[in-house]
């Protein structure tokens, strides 16, 4: 049996390092700061094969803080995991990332990054894997 996929809805709110970049270069950016992260190994602890991820839209709520509301979508390697430890091991692997310096040309500081749901899907979308 294929592994079951899920899909991750998350929002990252950072304060943008280039606030210039209009929309679709912010959004380029982040999809280019993934590839990057991923690459490196980043997310293997949650899942061993691509992720797809998309990003659905970016707002300026605040003076210089940019939200990015994302999808990931992934077959994860641990699938017995709850949603809160599925939620905890992403959360750490966004800080690995972060400590390594990934997402560095988005945001000179850490980031917050918020799991607005996570669930099982049959397919994937038409994401882009990275």
């Amino acid at each position: 049996m294929p592994p079951t996929l899920m899909r991750y809805e998350i929002e990252l709110d950072m304060l943008e390092r280039d606030r210039a970049l209009s929309e679709a270069q912010a959004v380029e950016l982040l999809l280019s700061e993934f590839q990057l992260a991923l690459n490196a190994s980043h997310f293997s602890a949650v899942c061993a094969d691509d992720i797809a991820v998309a990003v659905a839209s970016r707002a300026v709520p605040q003076e210089g803080v940019a939200r990015f509301a994302v999808a990931l979508e992934l077959a994860e390697r641990t699938p017995e995991l709850d949603d809160e430890q599925a939620v905890a091991l992403l959360l750490a692997e966004f800080q690995r990332a972060l400590n390594a310096s990934y997402f560095w040309r988005m945001s000179s500081e850490d980031f917050r990054v918020k799991v607005i749901s996570r669930g099982a899907i049959e397919k994937r979308r038409t994401l882009r894997a990275v």
